[in-house]
């Protein structure tokens, strides 16, 4: 459980207690760690309840695809100040979007303050969390339950021929674990590319399928604890584009690849990110996680 706001430094050490890195005897040395960075950045106040008390109290049951119960969970107050200074002013977080999480599919906006264990806004942050343990039930629990997600998308984006739409936005991890933390959907359930996160924070590109003389997989950026990085993405429903650059770096925008996929049926796609930690069957989060998004713009 966790109590009520703390100083950083005492985030920091339960930090290092969580992920077993180092003996307390050596917490002075996390001050200029990746660790120690991220908790500065936030605090937190109140409870997370067990996943299975948050079970019980959403009224929901396994298999259920589309529980409206919620689940509430601690705030996190973002230290705005110090992030501002990482990644410049983040304008307001577009209204028209849609949320997944472990219990429920589709949640409208008016509905996200019903879901606050696993995403919530702090001013124009965009705050997902995942805890260790959990499952995404809607398929089932247990053997039949996945690691599941907390992901927010775009409703569906049209792309009239030559027409090109844009995600942009910068991540900045505070607690990494093994997930996609970004989609392109080609309607039609098609889904040419994932951005990922490592278990330690590493951030790559990888293409669904595997394309003959193009790299699958391409790393992006490494050790991005307490780091963040601008993403940048443009499509048309049959070509996409992936850029990154450093949050306040003023210059162009670096390519990181681009692609083809199988066209977007009716020229419809979307957008999807947050914390997706795959559909395996009988799997569970790995551990407790913690990803802050800011800037996103949609054109």
């Amino acid at each position: 459980m966790l109590g009520k706001k703390r100083r950083a430094g005492f985030q920091c050490l339960e930090l290092s207690r969580q992920m077993n890195t180092i003996p307390t005897i050596f917490f002075s040395a996390l001050l200029g760690t990746g660790w120690c960075a991220a908790a500065e950045l936030y605090t937190r106040e109140g409870e997370d309840p067990s996943f299975a008390d948050v079970q019980k109290s959403s009224g929901g049951k396994p298999g259920e695809k589309f529980n409206r119960g919620g689940a509430l969970g601690s705030r996190v107050h973002v230290n705005q100040e110090l992030l501002e200074k990482q990644v410049g002013k983040p304008g307001p977080n577009p209204k028209d979007l849609g949320l997944h999480t472990e219990f429920s599919g589709g949640i409208n906006r008016k509905e996200f303050a019903q879901w606050t264990r696993w995403y919530q806004e702090d001013g124009n942050v965009q705050i997902f969390r995942l805890f260790k343990g959990e499952q995404n039930i809607r398929g089932g629990e247990a053997q039949d339950g996945s690691p599941g997600r907390v992901e927010i998308f775009t409703h569906n984006l049209t792309v009239a021929p030559g027409t090109w739409r844009e995600w942009e936005g910068t991540y900045t991890v505070i607690q990494p674990v093994r997930a996609c933390i970004f989609q392109l959907f080609h309607e039609g359930s098609l889904w040419p590319f994932h951005i990922e996160m490592s278990g330690k924070g590493d951030l790559y590109f990888l293409r669904r399928h595997p394309v003959p003389g193009m790299e699958r997989e391409i790393v992006m950026a490494k050790d991005m604890v307490g780091r963040s990085l601008g993403v940048k993405v443009r499509a048309n429903g049959a070509e996409y584009e992936v850029y990154q650059k450093a949050p306040l770096d003023a210059g162009p925008w670096k390519l990181v690849t681009k692609g083809t996929f199988t066209k977007a049926k009716d020229n419809k796609i979307s957008f999807r990110w947050g914390m997706y930690c795959g559909s395996k069957k009988g799997h569970t989060v790995p551990n407790d996680a913690l990803l802050f998004v800011t800037g996103v713009t949609i054109r």
